[in-house]
C-alpha cells in the first residue's frame, strides 16, 4: 500500500505539486498578491491617488490658474466635509462594525446608512448657503453657477467614500478596488475629452465629477448585505457612534484646521490664482500619498502586534525599520522634484505655473513631515496612549492663527509655505515627544 501522507494534496494540482521551487514560489507570490488585503488597499490607495493627480492636472492645464483656484478652494470644502463624516461616521463605523453581533448587524448597518445620507444632505444645504454667502461677499455673481453641480459633487463624493468604507470594514478589499475603479477610471477621459473640446467649463467638470461618483455609489449599493431600519436603532447607533468619536472629531476639525487656515488665506489675499498655485506644487508631491496612505491600512495594526509579542522593544525596531525604508524613498522623490521644480511645473501645467517652484521646493520638505506623522501616530496607538493627539492639535493651530495673517501679508505664498511647515513641525514634534517619554516610561 501507499502510504497518503506521501501522496500530493488532492487540491493541488499534481503539475504544481511537481513543480520545481522557483515556480512554486512564484505561483505563492502571485496568491499572495491578488489575495492579500493590504495589497488591495494600497493597489486602490495608488488608484485614487493617481486619478485626482491627473484630474487636477487637466483641469489646471485646460482652463488656467485662476479658474483652477476655484476648482481646488471647491475642492478644499468637499475634504473639509470628508473630515467630518471620516471623524463622526466613517471612523467609528470601521471600529465598531466588525463587532456587532451577527443578529444585529441588519438594524446596525440600515442606521449608519441612514447616518449618512442625512449628514450627506446636510453638507449640501451648507455648500448651497455657503457659496451665496461666498459670492455675495467676494462680489463674484458668476460663483453661483456652481451652486447645484458642487452640491450634487459633494453628496456623491461622501456617499461613494462612505461605500468603499463600508467595504473596507467587512473585508470586501477586492470590492472597493473595483468600486473606486468604477468611480475613477472613466472620470479621466470624460473630462479631458469634454474639455479639450471646449464643451464644458468648472460646473461640467463637477457634474462629470458627481456622476462618476454616482457609479460607485450604484456599485455599491448592489454589495450591500441586507439591512433593516428601525428608529431605536438609529438613536442608539448614532449615540454609540458619538461617544466614540467626541474626542476624535474635536481633534480632526482642529488638524484640518491648523494644516489649512494659513492656505486658505492665500486667495483672501491674493486671489483665486494663489489657490491654484498652490494646490498645482501639492499636487506633484502628493504622489507620496499612494504609499503614505497606503501605510497608515497597515502601520496601526502591525506595530500593535509587535508590541504585544515584543514589548517596546520589538515595535520600535519595526517602527525604525519602516521609516527609514519608506521614509528613504519619500526623500528621493522630494530630492527629485526639488532639485528643479520649475521644470515639473512647466512639464505639468504650462509655462504659467512655472514661477512658483520655491513654493513646491517647500513643499517637498512639508512632505517629508507628513510621512514621518504615520509611523508616530501608529507607534501612540499600539501604547493606547491617545490624549496627545487632542493637545498638540491645539498647539498646532493655535499657532496657525496666532502667525497666520502676518505671514501670508509680508512673505506671500512663501509666508503660506513656511507657516505650513512650522505649524507641522510643532504637531509631529509633540506628538515625538510625546512617544519617546511613554515609551521610556513603559
Amino acid at each position: 500500500m501507499i502510504d497518503l501522507e506521501e501522496r500530493p494534496n488532492r487540491e493541488e494540482p499534481l503539475g504544481r505539486a511537481l513543480a520545481p521551487s522557483p515556480a512554486r514560489g512564484a505561483i505563492a507570490f502571485l496568491r499572495k498578491v491578488t489575495n492579500g488585503r493590504e495589497v488591495w488597499a494600497i493597489s486602490d490607495q495608488a488608484l485614487v491617488s493617481g486619478t485626482n493627480f491627473l484630474t487636477n492636472v487637466i483641469v489646471a492645464r485646460s482652463l488656467g490658474i485662476a479658474q483652477f483656484g476655484i476648482f481646488a478652494l471647491a475642492w478644499t470644502a468637499m475634504l473639509f466635509l470628508y473630515s467630518l463624516q471620516m471623524a463622526l461616521i466613517s471612523a467609528p463605523m470601521m471600529s465598531l462594525g466588525p463587532k456587532t453581533p451577527p443578529a444585529d448587524r441588519r438594524s446596525y448597518w440600515g442606521a449608519v446608512i441612514v447616518q449618512d445620507l442625512l449628514f450627506a444632505l446636510a453638507c449640501a444645504g451648507l455648500i448651497f448657503v455657503g457659496l451665496h454667502l461666498v459670492a455675495i461677499l467676494t462680489h463674484r455673481p458668476g460663483l453661483k453657477q456652481l451652486t447645484y453641480p458642487l452640491c450634487l459633487a459633494t453628496v456623491a463624493y461622501l456617499l461613494q467614500d462612505f461605500v468603499r468604507r463600508y467595504l473596507f470594514t467587512t473585508r470586501q478589499t477586492r470590492r472597493a478596488f473595483l468600486n473606486d475603479a468604477v468611480s475613477c477610471l472613466p472620470q479621466l477621459p470624460l473630462i479631458f475629452f469634454f474639455l479639450h473640446l471646449h464643451r464644458i467649463g468648472l460646473p461640467g467638470v463637477l457634474w462629470i465629477f458627481a456622476a462618476t461618483s454616482l457609479a460607485g455609489v450604484g456599485l455599491g449599493v448592489y454589495w450591500l448585505e441586507p439591512v433593516g431600519f428601525a428608529l431605536s436603532y438609529i438613536q442608539a447607533t448614532a449615540a454609540r457612534h458619538w461617544r466614540f468619536s467626541r474626542w476624535i472629531a474635536p481633534s480632526w476639525l482642529l488638524g484640518w484646521m491648523s494644516t489649512n487656515f494659513i492656505a486658505l488665506l492665500a486667495p483672501v489675499f491674493y486671489g483665486p490664482a494663489a489657490t491654484g498655485a498652490l494646490r498645482a506644487s501639492m499636487n506633484i508631491v502628493a504622489v507620496t500619498h499612494i504609499w503614505i496612505l497606503g501605510l497608515d491600512n497597515v502601520l496601526p495594526a502591525e506595530a500593535a502586534h509587535r508590541f504585544h509579542q515584543g514589548g517596546i522593544a520589538a515595535m520600535s525596531r519595526y517602527l525604525r525599520s519602516m521609516t527609514l525604508r519608506w521614509g528613504g524613498l519619500t526623500a528621493a522623490f522630494a530630492l527629485v522634484i526639488g532639485i528643479a521644480p520649475q521644470f515639473w511645473l512647466r512639464l505639468l501645467y504650462g509655462a504659467q505655473f512655472a514661477g512658483y517652484g520655491a513654493v513646491l521646493r517647500m513643499y517637498c520638505f512639508l512632505y517629508l513631515i507628513v510621512f514621518i506623522a504615520g509611523p508616530i501616530r501608529a507607534g501612540l496607538q499600539a501604547l493606547e496612549y491617545t490624549a496627545p493627539f487632542l493637545w498638540a492639535q491645539a498647539g498646532a493651530t493655535a499657532f496657525a492663527l496666532l502667525v497666520g495673517i502676518p505671514l501670508t501679508r509680508k512673505l506671500g505664498l512663501q509666508g503660506v509655505m513656511i507657516g505650513t511647515i512650522a505649524t507641522s513641525l510643532i504637531l509631529q514634534g509633540t506628538l515625538a515627544r510625546a512617544l519617546i517619554r511613554r515609551s521610556r516610561s513603559a
